[in-house]
């Protein structure tokens, strides 16, 4: 674990590397000049990652602004033209394969095709600006409400229509500030839920630099309470402080425990675990359903966990939880890249079914990375308990 800081570096180097060949058959990133031109350039893709999280420029200067939009909005413009460039070298390889196994002759003729990979990285640049500006404008536009209807076998009559509102991934941080959030809480609190939820990613960044911005979560009431589990990011900014400042809030953070409500007569269990790489940081943090389980020893007929990555669904669903809510997947952010989640996470969106476990994935109550969400609306969901239809047979 020692080496892990030096995963993101050697990514970095290698997508620069890539990069510097697409671009190379363009004069102007021809020769060391054009090479030198490259790498500046990516450095100001990345720079305010860096700037950010070593706090090098105070963050309400207009230069660190300048820097981190920028930053952001050609990270957004150099991550879609990738996923485009990438798919066409893809399909050059599966159609040289193609040209080797199966025909005599190419259609196409030399020049044509050398044309062809030429002008298609600048087509691709165009396309990607395109979307890249859709996408900012969906990103601003903020989250839009998510209603959904979860049946529940053997829910007690009193927990049906229990409304549960859920963010996630909100990632307060450099481009996401005290306006975008007061807009979240309104939006939240207008759903008049019973209990809300928040599944972790909540900032990115220290409590005392995010102070002013944060400052509306502590509006955030509801009548069974608020209930908090930390995300990834939470532990790379100090998941101890930050468990301290939702205290404040008046929220519930829940470490692998759990806590049992009551409504309308009937009790019920809502568990939190930490984040499945949260032992990484903090040892006794180890993510554990079972433990969070075990904490509320008496059998209560519906079990809710708050987990932040879906993953902990495997385990989940074996100690007996009904429902789980998470995030950290971002169903992609935006398009293409929602197309290639599916291959990191079983469950990337919305509802799913893992065994007896019903599983709702977040997209995201705001975004990471560059402003950006072509497709994917960020969203706050709000969820309706309901009593799973029964299978009955006739003689």
């Amino acid at each position: 674990m020692q080496y892990r800081w030096l995963f993101f570096p050697v990514v970095l180097l290698l997508l620069w590397g890539y990069t510097t060949q697409k671009l190379k058959n363009y004069s102007i990133f021809q020769g060391w000049r054009g090479n030198l031109l490259i790498f500046l350039g990516f450095l100001w893709i990345n720079a305010w990652q860096f700037t950010y999280r070593l706090h090098l420029i105070t963050s309400n200067t207009f230069a660190f602004k300048f820097l981190v939009w920028g930053g952001s909005l050609s990270l957004g413009l150099w991550a879609t033209f990738l996923l485009f460039s990438l798919s066409l070298d893809l399909i050059v390889l599966l159609s040289r394969i193609l040209r080797r196994s199966v025909l005599k002759e190419w259609p196409l003729s030399e020049a044509r095709r050398n044309f062809i990979s030429r002008q298609l990285p600048a087509g691709f640049a165009g396309i990607s600006a395109v979307f890249s500006g859709f996408g900012l404008r969906q990103a601003l536009a903020g989250p839009e409400v998510q209603e959904i209807e979860v049946p529940i076998h053997d829910l007690p009559e009193a927990l049906v229509g229990l409304r549960i509102a859920q963010i996630s991934d909100l990632h307060i941080g450099p481009t996401i500030h005290q306006d975008y959030v007061q807009n979240v809480v309104k939006r939240t609190l207008a759903l008049g839920a019973d209990l809300i939820a928040i599944t972790g990613d909540l900032v990115d960044g220290l409590p005392e630099w995010l102070k002013e911005h944060t400052a509306p979560l502590a509006e955030l009431k509801a009548p069974l309470g608020v209930f908090y589990v930390n995300g990834n990011h939470e532990y790379y900014w100090g998941a101890e402080a930050w468990i301290k400042q939702v205290r404040q809030f008046g929220w519930t953070p829940l470490i692998n425990e759990g806590r049992v409500l009551e409504h309308r007569t009937c009790r019920f269990l809502i568990a939190g675990v930490t984040d499945t790489s949260a032992h990484q940081f903090i040892p006794e943090h180890q993510s554990s359903p079972l433990r969070a389980a075990e904490t509320i020893p008496e059998h209560l007929p519906f079990r809710l966990l708050l987990a932040h990555r879906p993953d902990s669904c495997f385990e989940a669903e074996k100690v007996g939880f009904q429902l789980q809510l998470s995030g950290h997947t971002h169903a992609g952010q935006f398009f293409p890249w929602n197309l290639l989640v599916r291959l990191a996470h079983k469950y990337p969106q919305g509802m799913n079914q893992h065994g007896k476990l019903s599983l709702y994935v977040n997209a995201g109550t705001g975004y990471w990375g560059p402003a950006h969400r072509l497709g994917i609306p960020s969203e706050i969901t709000l969820i309706r308990l309901a009593k799973a239809a029964t299978n009955s047979s006739h003689a």
